[in-house]
């Protein structure tokens, strides 16, 4: 199928932020759109079109050339059902992205952490170079008028490719850029070797003259990448790489470092992001920039004005209870290398502050599959509220495994470890709204409806 092919399009699961960037790019081509969800968001926040709050094979129209659908969405899915009686083409999102993007010179972010904040450094970075691209990034960007998108007029597209189920095999970029490799995605791939043997598959289809931006000292990337013939830029922290990062200081909430570019110090930058994690980040998206020969004069100012994407280290709101403020923080972190990293820049950010981080782990799988990792970062945080794991219905019935585990665990090794069960949101809100007096910060952490707990301690 050509994009020019299509002149309706019926979209299942338009609250995804992915599917709804592509839902806006189609509506301003002039495709006609339709689409439904199980709760819509607000409707101003979409391009005009005819929407539907549930799921009915009657929303789907009889002259559809098209129906799209987020990775949430089952093959039973009754729009899904009647677009087959219909004849009408099915394309997933990663689908649809590889079909928007293969006329283009595509950029896609890959890795098990950091895809985001990277995507969205990408593309501020290449507007800010005059490079004029379209960018969709896999959560809401401040400032950007269509939230996660952004619509160039060159033939430059940068996207988040996630790697869950395979879906960045669907893309075929000239530049990949890796981040890092950790199992995740547990109730998808088997082990360790299996997400490498994805990334390999993934990194197979650069041809001798695309390009592959690799964080260098992350050995599983270093691992899979090894016999690739593609044109391979590596980055790092105090390494040996054609980007490096070295002198990495905190002051006034900020962070500064120096660069060195091909062995030519580009000079000393700064960065509001907390955390070496984010440094991993600002150099992937610094090589990526510089790789395609962008002008070195536009990172200073970029750099040290871009403040991420939303639900990375989001400072929601402060909360005044007796004359004491706290600090609402938001972070999407679900794997227990990303917890640790978002705990320990906290710690950094704010040494001087007493944390309470409240987590609800995302998916019974994950979490039984990585509960060693979880007990061990858990066991280095002082104060925590552990919510009930997040799970979907009717996908982890059965599965033997509850936040409680992890607490319990956690006991064995110090009995009076501060880290108390909230069995749900509002029981962790209670908890959190008693204790607000003796916490400095409140970090919110995990993906599921976590953030709905941080909005709620400030009010909203």
């Amino acid at each position: 199928m050509e994009l020019s092919q299509i002149t309706k399009a019926h979209f299942i699961g338009v609250g995804g932020i992915g599917t709804v960037a592509i839902l806006r790019l189609f509506s301003a081509r002039g495709i006609q759109i339709s689409g439904s969800d199980m709760a819509l968001p607000l409707k101003e926040t979409l391009p005009p079109g005819d929407y539907h709050e549930g799921h009915d094979g009657a929303h789907v129209p009889t002259d559809a050339n098209v129906v799209i659908y987020s990775a949430a969405v089952p093959e039973s899915n009754p729009e899904r059902v009647r677009a087959r009686e219909l004849g009408v083409t099915e394309l997933s999102y990663p689908e649809a992205l590889a079909l928007v993007t293969k006329t283009h010179n595509t950029i896609a972010i890959s890795g098990t952490h950091g895809k985001s904040t990277t995507t969205a450094l990408i593309g501020t970075l290449f507007v800010a170079g005059n490079f004029d691209p379209s960018v969709i990034v896999g959560a809401e960007v401040p400032g950007w008028s269509e939230h996660n998108l952004r619509r160039g007029a060159s033939d430059l597209f940068v996207v988040e490719a996630c790697e869950y189920r395979r879906h960045m095999l669907a893309l075929t970029p000239q530049t990949i850029v890796l981040t890092n490799i950790e199992l995740d995605h547990p109730d998808y791939y088997r082990d360790l070797a299996d997400v490498k043997n994805a990334f390999r598959e993934y990194v197979g289809k650069l041809s001798g003259e695309d390009l592959l931006i690799i964080n260098n000292d992350d050995a599983n990337i270093r691992d899979i990448v090894s016999e690739s013939d593609s044109i391979i830029v590596r980055y790092g922290v105090g390494s040996d790489a054609d980007l490096v990062a070295r002198n990495i200081k905190q002051a006034g909430g900020m962070q500064s470092f120096e660069l060195t570019w091909k062995g030519s110090a580009l000079g000393t930058f700064t960065t509001p992001l907390p955390g070496t994690y984010n440094i991993y980040n600002i150099l992937a998206a610094v090589a990526a920039y510089l790789s395609y020969s962008g002008n070195h004069d536009v990172l200073n100012d970029t750099l040290a004005s871009f403040h991420g994407v939303g639900r990375r280290f989001e400072i929601v709101g402060t909360q005044n209870i007796e004359n004491h403020s706290t600090i609402i923080i938001s972070d999407y972190a679900h794997h227990p290398t990303a917890l640790r990293g978002v705990v320990e820049a906290t710690a950094v950010r704010y040494p001087e502050s007493r944390v309470l981080t409240i987590f609800r782990p995302h998916h019974r799988d994950r979490t039984l599959k990585l509960f060693e990792q979880f007990v061990k970062t858990f066991e280095q945080i002082p104060h925590a509220i552990l919510l009930e794991i997040y799970d979907v219905p009717g996908r982890e019935e059965g599965i033997p495994i509850s936040s409680q585990d992890i607490i319990a665990k956690v006991r064995e090794s110090n009995p009076s470890q501060d880290i108390t069960f909230a069995p749900d949101l509002d029981t962790a809100a209670s908890m959190a709204q008693a204790r607000m007096h003796e916490f400095d910060i409140m970090l919110v952490v995990g993906a599921g409806d976590a953030d709905k707990l941080a909005k709620k301690l400030v009010g909203n």
